[in-house]
């Protein structure tokens, strides 16, 4: 388990190491976007505290759809981390 501002960090750690830029963060919210397998992506981590649990949430997008899903399961997989 981790906090939400862990997460956060996590969040962008992870849309870094995949090779993108971070563009935006607020609140609970943290995104980047770049190109990623030749195309142009977008990704956003959210991260939802209640109580003891974060909630995160990772999405991508693309105009190429496996650019898209890509791009988020390789920041999903950092941010989220091994299970606990």
């Amino acid at each position: 388990a981790k906090s939400a501002a862990e997460c956060l960090r996590d969040g962008k750690f992870a849309i870094t190491e995949t090779g993108l830029a971070v563009t935006f963060t607020s609140g609970p919210h943290i995104g980047g976007a770049g190109t990623l397998d030749g195309a142009g992506v977008a990704v956003m981590v959210t991260c939802v505290q209640d109580g003891a649990r974060t909630f995160i949430e990772v999405t991508g997008t693309s105009l190429n759809g496996n650019a898209a899903g890509d791009a988020r399961n390789r920041v999903r997989t950092i941010t989220m981390g091994p299970p606990s």
